[in-house]
C-alpha cells in the first residue's frame, strides 16, 4: 500500500471516531485531533488519576503516542481505566498504531504532516 493511501485510510479511520471520548498525551496532541474535528479529548496533564477523574464517557480511545512512554502510560491507563469498569476501545489504538508503523509515525503530533 502507498503512503497516500495509508494517509487517507488513517484520516477516514480518525474520522470514524471523531465524536469518541480519546485521551492524548499533550497540548499538541489534542490541537492535532481538533483539527480532524474532535471534540471530546482529554489530556494528561496531571497524574494519570486525576485524568481519569476528567473522563465523562464510559468509552474511551486511548490515544497516547507510540513511542516507549506513549505505550507506558497507555498500558497504565487501559489497566487503571479497566479496573474502574472502563470500555476501552483498544482495536482502533492496534488499528491506528498499525498505519503509524507503515507510516513511520510514532507521535501522534506527527499527524500534522499527514494534514498537509
Amino acid at each position: 500500500m502507498l503512503n497516500q493511501e495509508l494517509e487517507e485510510e488513517l484520516l477516514k479511520l480518525l474520522k470514524e471516531i471523531k465524536d469518541d471520548q480519546v485521551i492524548v498525551e499533550g497540548k499538541r496532541d489534542k490541537e492535532i485531533l481538533c483539527l480532524l474535528g474532535f471534540t471530546k479529548i482529554i489530556t494528561i496533564n496531571q497524574g494519570l488519576y486525576e485524568t481519569v477523574e476528567k473522563i465523562k464517557y464510559k468509552q474511551v480511545i486511548i490515544l497516547t503516542d507510540f513511542d516507549p512512554e506513549g505505550r507506558k502510560i497507555a498500558k497504565k491507563l487501559n489497566k487503571l481505566l479497566q479496573s474502574l469498569g472502563y470500555k476501552i476501545n483498544r482495536e482502533t489504538r492496534r488499528k491506528i498504531g498499525f498505519i503509524f508503523i507503515k507510516l513511520k509515525i510514532r507521535k501522534i503530533e506527527e499527524l500534522r504532516g499527514v494534514l498537509k
